[in-house]
């Protein structure tokens, strides 16, 4: 099961669902934190293996890993993590019991019709295009300066 972020402040808790999120103030973030602290593309965070890295994209406020302001850092469950003025505790409570059997956790997912109920599913994410870029017109190059008619015959 993924990680979270449980917020420590007043703002909602995360879900790491994606392998990469990016995080910022931008509309294209995967996470999205409105706040004039946190920068368009505040940071990212990755899940690699049974921890997670954090990487600062650049941002004016930095992010800190247990009140250490880092650019690059992992992050292990009870970790702190601070993004701009946001504070998230990490957490894998979600993760499942390893002395259940993938077979036990199956069955307690099916409902009585034998399908996994609603609320289990994972969604998937149609891809949405991205408008083109706006790319502003060059200033044209200067008009070659016209030669004379003596110059331009060839002998």
């Amino acid at each position: 099961m993924p990680a979270q972020l449980i917020s420590l402040d007043d703002g909602p808790s995360i879900l790491l669902d994606k392998p990469v999120l990016l995080i910022g103030r931008h509309p294209e973030c995967d996470i999205l934190i409105d706040s004039r602290k946190v920068s368009r593309r505040h940071c990212c965070i990755a899940q690699v293996g049974e921890y997670l890295v954090v990487r600062d994209l650049g941002s004016t406020n930095g992010i800190r890993i247990n009140g250490v302001r880092v650019l690059e850092g992992r992050l292990k469950s009870d970790d702190e993590l601070a993004i701009g003025g946001h504070r998230y505790r990490i957490t894998w409570d979600l993760l499942p019991d390893p002395s259940i059997n993938e077979d036990q956790r199956n069955e307690s997912l099916r409902g009585r019709n034998g399908f996994a109920h609603e609320d289990n599913l994972v969604s998937c994410d149609e891809p949405i295009p991205l408008a083109e870029p706006v790319i502003p017109p060059r200033p044209l190059a200067k008009p070659e300066e016209k030669l004379d008619a003596a110059d331009s015959h060839v002998n």
